[in-house]
């Protein structure tokens, strides 16, 4: 097991002052294992000094292709070819990381973003509960609903199916379709944290 100091969480900026003690500072890697995708990778699961449960949302809300749980108390995202996991209890679990160097600068970014989701949530404001739910019910089906359906490949994909998956994966913007309706602008544009 090892501890490492997370350079996102180091004093020095203001809102690192101001949210002292909110914020993740540290992080302590519980497990370390080959990924099951590629043995030449490896998959840690870490640990940090706060439980999660009040900003789970918010970060469903801000990563283009999270999903959240309610019941199992997770939200998962991907990028790059690797999956993160928060846990509402502080655990975070990451794969497909291939050295140690990696994997800090990996964690880096994932604790720089949880602290950005941790401010959000300490400077009062909620993620709208209703917009939790409609993106919830989101799948590449229900976005391609949405969409003009005109296959027109303005947005640079073969058609709105393929350019709806890959919006869904947060591969595309939805800037890409000249086309898409305010209502589909409002449930997949992240809010700004």
């Amino acid at each position: 097991m090892r501890s490492r100091d997370s350079e996102s969480g180091r004093g020095g900026d203001l809102l690192g002052l101001l949210f002292k003690g909110k914020l993740i500072e540290s992080y302590e890697i519980v497990d370390r294992s080959p990924c099951l995708a590629d043995p030449e990778r490896f998959k840690v699961i870490a640990k940090v000094g706060r439980e999660f449960g009040d900003v789970l949302p918010v970060l469903f809300l801000s990563v283009p292709n999270a999903m959240y749980s309610e019941s199992s108390g997770t939200a998962s995202y991907s990028f790059d070819r690797h999956n993160v996991v928060v846990g509402h209890n502080g655990e975070l679990a990451v794969t497909f990381i291939k050295d140690d160097e990696e994997l800090g600068e990996l964690m880096g970014r994932i604790i720089g973003l949880l602290n950005r989701c941790l401010t959000y949530a300490a400077s009062g404001k909620r993620a709208p509960r209703s917009l939790v739910e409609e993106k919830k019910r989101l799948s590449p089906m229900t976005i391609y609903g949405r969409l003009p359906q005109t296959n027109c490949r303005e947005c640079g994909e073969s058609g709105c199916y393929a350019f709806a998956s890959l919006l869904f994966n947060g591969e595309k913007e939805l800037a890409d379709c000249p086309h898409t309706d305010a209502g589909l602008k409002k449930v997949l544009q992240p809010i700004t944290l």
